[in-house]
């Protein structure tokens, strides 16, 4: 399988791609990346300061249940600012296919004001393996319920956590 390690999501701005590709000098130069997103736990060269990117980590797993909603406030934050200074940003997971492809489907909605659906299908029109898994497809309707900012006090987030709670007992 030729999968890509990078695609590109808005040109010379905004790209999804794998933990390879988050590792690697030469994509990260090749694409003047200064901000990353690293959807997971794996260790990646960004996080010793001395590289000079600015990172942000979101850890967690790539499981139906994993509270991915509660970190898209800040992560499509980060994106909007790090494009804003005029910088590339890099979206990435282990394989680029679900957790980070959920995050960069959030900071479409989130900025073109678009629906779950439309941001699901203009990330797969630029990388076509992509596939969310349920749990972030669903969290990504209730991004757009909460107004692009769900928080622990939030009815709609209550209910989604006390569900998730249930289902994983």
């Amino acid at each position: 399988m030729g999968w890509k390690n990078l695609s590109t999501i808005i040109e010379g701005r905004l790209f999804l791609g794998t933990l390879e590709a988050a590792k690697s000098p030469r994509v990260l130069s090749d694409r003047r990346i200064t901000h990353i997103v690293s959807v997971g736990t794996e260790p990646i060269p960004a996080d010793n300061p001395a590289s000079g990117i600015r990172q942000l980590r979101i850890p967690i797993e790539d499981v139906d249940y994993a509270d991915l909603l509660i970190h898209l406030p800040a992560a499509c934050n980060f994106i909007r600012a790090g494009m804003a200074e005029g910088g590339a940003v890099l979206v990435h997971c282990v394989q680029g296919l679900s957790r980070s492809a959920a995050v960069v489907a959030a900071y479409l909605m989130y900025s073109q004001r678009i629906s779950a659906t439309a941001a699901i299908t203009t990330v797969r029109q630029a990388r076509e393996q992509v596939w969310i898994n349920p749990g972030f497809q669903e969290q990504l309707v209730l991004f757009e319920l909460c107004q692009y900012n769900p928080h622990p006090n939030d009815g709609i987030y209550k209910r989604w956590r006390q569900k998730i709670q249930q289902h994983v007992r």
